[in-house]
């Protein structure tokens, strides 16, 4: 009867160590580079979540409702949009003016957070936020382009950043 040598079980052995160890390594990427993409959607979910707010109320304003001026830029806007004051089911006062509300504010803050302020109530729209903008248009006045800029780390230390923008017609002239 005859058995393996102990060379032929060392050998077999290291063989069966490396696939092993191959397989480990093929994993340990799949397992990051499914991270890593979801962190990718994580941060360009991050970018558009505030534009539907941000879009919706400021197509409601004028341009004369805005505290940035033509030609200008800067990383918070505040505004007005038509309300109805006196609770009379109508946005318009007795003698046919636009009742406006109070103001409404976005902003970048500290924390890397875009913010909305109205009636004293901040609330959060979005974080991980490293550049908001909102530049208006010389010509025509009513446009006003809004960029914004996000960032997150992974776990393994790698950075995914997504921008996006919006290019908006304020509706009351």
């Amino acid at each position: 009867m005859r058995g393996f040598t102990l060379i032929e079980v060392i050998v077999s052995v290291s063989i069966f160590v490396f696939m092993i160890l191959a397989v480990f390594v093929v994993m340990d990427i799949g397992r990051s580079s499914y991270f890593t993409g979801g962190l990718a959607v994580e941060v360009h979910q991050e970018v558009m979540k505030p534009f539907m707010t941000i879009e919706r109320e400021l197509r409601e304003t004028a341009p004369s409702q805005i505290n940035l001026s033509s030609g200008n830029s800067s990383s918070s806007i505040t505004f007005k949009v038509p309300h109805d004051n006196d609770g009379d089911g109508d946005v318009l006062d007795n003698y046919g003016n636009i009742e406006w509300s109070g103001d409404i504010t976005y902003a970048l803050n500290g924390n890397n957070q875009i913010t909305r302020t109205a009636s004293g109530i901040t609330s959060v729209l979005a974080n991980n936020i490293i550049n908001l903008s909102f530049t208006r248009s010389v010509t025509p006045v009513d446009i006003l382009q809004i960029n914004v800029t996000a960032r997150k780390t992974s776990l393994s230390g790698r950075q995914i950043q997504d921008t996006g923008g919006l290019e908006l017609k304020m509706r009351n002239l």
